[in-house]
């Protein structure tokens, strides 16, 4: 009998609520209002073509996934340097992403939206690297030949609070650069060590790429809040890896979205994937680390048990994070491509091979939602839940009545509405429509107002 057939017969009944509050978070954040000239502005006055000549090659590194207006950061960066007079191409930078193959890193730009035609440029791309010197007393760091080729490189790096660990630096052009740049060599080099590479390889790394290579500087989107783009900033190589990289992460710590509450009992994450988060969900979001030797310091929330419902398309069945998770669904099973996510966790080690297992699996929904009732450690009637789509997603959410007075209370919450939380032979109707185990996947915010459909 396999996975599936057993877990059908399972079954715990609990006093789910049978309402929801529909609520309301706003934030107070800027935003860029025109990509396109703010890339333009990066550009030039931070001084990163200062070296470049007309009918010079640029590399456009880019790949991290989750970047709010990749696409058309990457295009305005294609356009100025055209309009300049270079030549640039584009790369994936993105380590062992998309199975540390070509095709699947393509295919992980394709989603993101950058593709020949989107960006009126060619796409180069190779797995293979160079090695380009030494941290000091260190390891060897490489290069992929495909941005080596080039008279110049030039990363798209977001700055932003990593899911793994804490440090000055933390994701941005400095870990671009060793993992973006070196490609599966260099991400399974950093995750060798842990936390502890990142926080002693990641400064003196920038300066072998600052001096041996072509690599001229980075252009590094900061968002807000609410998932979008709040500053664009262009830092020279010199400046990567140095003060400035330091102090966009601190703005970056400051527009971070949070769940707003000290304690929940049960939180449901409608979906995880790898273009949500590192982590499939944003450790500093659930406040859940789970990596052997590193202190749980992340977040602001003190979470008991979390339910994981589906994935997200753009996902392609990597479900590395979901190990973060107590309880998920037979949906979630059915869409597991364990061949991606074992690459992406052996080449993160610690980081990830302790994250990517498999919750306790239910056959559906309401199952699923009854036993993390269950096993929360506090009365079934009294539990705090929270429902969140994903955890970039924390403007518009779902609470239990029990939260009532607490959102009622909070300067930043407001309620919209009271929803049911009901369900069709198990499978949820709100308040999200879901699907069922196989199938098409219908995305429907009940009194929130956006749908799609994705195909599988």
């Amino acid at each position: 009998m396999n996975l599936l057939e057993h877990i059908q017969d399972i079954r715990f009944p609990a006093t789910l609520p049978e309402t929801l509050l529909a609520v309301h978070q706003t934030f107070d954040t800027p935003q860029v209002d025109d990509i396109h000239a703010a890339v333009g502005k990066a550009l030039k006055e931070s001084g990163m073509m200062a070296p470049m000549q007309p009918g010079d090659s640029v590399a456009i590194g880019a790949g991290s996934r989750g970047i709010a207006n990749l696409a058309q950061i990457a295009r305005a960066a294609v356009d100025h340097l055209k309009a300049a007079g270079m030549q640039p191409y584009i790369v994936p930078a993105m380590g062992s992403h998309g199975g540390a193959t070509v095709e699947g890193q393509k295919e992980i730009l394709a989603g993101m939206g950058v593709t020949e035609d989107t960006m009126g440029v060619e796409i180069r791309a190779t797995m293979e690297v160079e090695e380009i010197g030494h941290i000091p007393n260190g390891p060897a760091v490489c290069q992929g030949k495909d941005s080596l080729a080039a008279d110049h490189a030039l990363l798209v790096s977001r700055i932003k609070p990593h899911t793994d660990f804490r440090s000055h630096l933390e994701s941005g052009p400095s870990k671009m650069c060793v993992i973006g740049w070196g490609k599966q060599h260099g991400a399974s080099m950093m995750h060798s060590g842990g936390g502890k590479n990142f926080q002693i390889y990641l400064e003196p790394a920038a300066r072998v790429y600052e001096a041996n290579t072509n690599f001229r500087g980075a252009i590094c989107p900061v968002e807000n809040a609410y998932e979008n783009t709040a500053l664009i900033a262009g830092l020279t190589a010199a400046e990567v890896g140095a003060q400035k990289e330091a102090d966009l992460l601190v703005k970056a710590k400051e527009y971070l979205a949070q769940i707003p509450f000290s304690t929940v009992d049960v939180l449901v994450v409608r979906d995880l994937g790898k273009n949500i988060s590192g982590t499939g969900m944003d450790t500093n979001v659930i406040s859940r680390l789970s990596i052997p030797r590193q202190p749980e310091n992340f977040g602001n929330v003190d979470v008991a048990i979390i339910t994981v419902l589906d994935l997200t398309a753009e996902t392609h069945g990597n479900v590395s994070g979901l190990g973060l998770a107590n309880v998920t669904t037979a949906r979630v099973y059915r869409k597991i491509d364990w061949q991606a996510t074992y690459m992406n966790a052996v080449t993160s080690g610690i980081f990830s091979a302790t994250r990517s297992h498999l919750p306790l699996t239910f056959d559906d929904d309401e199952r699923a939602l009854e036993v993390a009732l269950r096993i929360c450690a506090e009365p079934q009637e009294a539990a705090k839940i929270v429902f969140i789509r994903d955890t970039l997603s924390l403007e518009d959410f779902y609470v239990s009545p029990s939260l009532r007075a607490e959102v009622e209370a909070h300067p930043r919450l407001s309620i919209t509405s009271e929803v049911p939380l009901s369900f069709e032979r198990g499978i949820m109707q709100t308040p999200w429509q879901m699907e069922p185990a196989n199938g098409k996947l219908q995305i429907q915010d009940y009194a929130l107002g956006s749908s799609v459909v994705i195909r599988n």
